[in-house]
């Protein structure tokens, strides 16, 4: 059985942060406006995730990653789960744009479709740029801590 640990990243580790991201297309991290998360397997660098500061209400969850050798382990589940549970935000509300297949996942999480709440700007242009720009469906999920 593997030994399974999540953390927040360390300033020293951006670089690492920022080239995994790279390798996927993903928008680079900025240690200080983000609550970066990194799971180990065994000790081993496995996964890494983000909650990004939108403004003084809102945080929106992403940039789950996971490593090839790694999937199938319960890897991203450690990742949302720690992002959610040990971050210093409080009474925000946490946006998150999931394709469509992950939706079941991010419910598992107390995501919900944000049908009460109205996105912020930032997050209602990027689902829309999301769902004209990739194949699949990209749902806008909120959650409140």
């Amino acid at each position: 059985m593997c030994a399974i640990q999540a953390r927040k990243a360390k300033k020293e580790e951006i670089e690492w942060v920022n080239s995994q991201y790279k390798e996927v297309g993903f928008v680079a991290s900025n240690f200080y406006n983000e609550f970066i998360a990194i799971v180990e397997v065994d000790g081993r660098k496995a996964g890494l995730g983000r909650l990004v500061i939108i403004d003084e209400g809102n945080i929106e969850l992403g940039g789950i990653y996971v490593l090839k050798e790694f999937r199938r382990m319960g890897v991203a589940d450690h990742i949302v789960d720690f992002l959610c549970t040990n971050n210093s935000f409080k009474e925000r509300i946490i946006w998150c744009l999931p394709f469509e297949h992950l939706k079941k996942f991010y419910e598992g999480f107390g995501f919900k479709k944000s049908n009460m709440v109205k996105a912020p700007k930032v997050i209602a242009r990027k689902h829309e740029w999301c769902n004209t720009n990739y194949d699949q469906i990209v749902l806008l999920l909120a959650k409140t801590l």
